[in-house]
């Protein structure tokens, strides 16, 4: 059996790219995101977020402060009859000189 999903960026695709976002104040959905994800999933696709997290390798925030900040983004998502199967991220290793 087959399963299909849709992979969404987090910054820019969800919500509005504000730079290192980590605070619930700061988030502005992308007009259109609930829509969107609704009717993917009428359409049977499971909703997977992805992202970068340069921020905490470079100690803006927390892991904890992400992982905050998505249940919240979850919650206002679902309040709005989205989903979440999977949220990843990844934080990047800055680079050294």
């Amino acid at each position: 059996m087959s399963v299909r999903a849709l992979f969404l960026d987090r910054d820019g695709v969800v919500n509005v790219e504000v730079g290192y976002l980590h605070r619930a104040e700061d988030v502005r959905f992308v007009d259109g995101i609930f829509s969107l994800c609704r009717v993917a999933m009428r359409l049977g696709y499971r909703l997977v977020v992805v992202t970068n997290q340069a921020g905490i390798a470079r100690g803006y925030y927390t892991e904890e402060d992400f992982e905050r900040l998505m249940t919240w983004m979850r919650e206002a998502l679902g309040a709005e009859g989205v989903r979440l199967d999977a949220v990843e991220y990844c934080p990047p290793i800055p680079a050294t000189a």
